[in-house]
């Protein structure tokens, strides 16, 4: 499961392909590491798949805990850690957590757990689809140079929207 996740984060961040976009303060990127965040990773000046995927996995996955979500919410655990290489681990899991009216110190733990396997799965992932657009809005309208990107960024959040 977490690998068919990580599939399609690499997908979503452009893949093969080495971009560095002005406006991108990651600098250089490939698979969606950036050179600005994984600088052992650009020592060749290059990222492997390889590479990329032990990022995502330790980075994303294990560190933040995403992997203890419940399968009962797999779409919110993809989610989620889309949301944390999108926009950090801990704004991802504090968004969430104020949607489940828990401390909120962006660390994913029993508290937030339990909150989660008590609410309805599609309810609660949709419920953070629309906090993430709402952040993505107030990101754009503060800094207006980010606006040719906001299709992007609304298109990747309401891809984890459930009928």
């Amino acid at each position: 499961m977490i690998d068919a996740i990580i599939d399609e984060v690499i997908e979503r961040e452009g893949g093969s392909e080495v971009t560095n976009k002005p406006n991108d303060p990651g600098g250089r990127t490939q698979y969606g590491i950036s050179e600005r965040s994984n600088p052992q990773a650009w020592l060749d000046g290059k990222v492997t798949e390889k590479e990329a995927r032990e990022i995502y996995i330790q980075k994303y996955v294990i560190y933040p805990k995403f992997h203890t979500i419940p399968p009962s919410h797999a779409r919110l655990q993809a989610q989620l850690i889309d949301f944390g290489v999108h926009s950090g681990q801990a704004t991802a899991i504090m968004k969430l957590q104020t949607l489940l009216d828990v401390d909120v110190d962006g660390k994913l733990g029993p508290q937030t757990l339990q909150a989660i396997k008590n609410h309805d799965p599609r309810i609660l992932n949709n419920n953070l689809v629309v906090a993430r657009v709402k952040m993505v809005g107030k990101i754009v309208q503060k800094n207006p140079r980010q606006l040719s990107d906001l299709s992007g960024f609304l298109n990747r959040a309401l891809s984890f929207l459930i009928s």
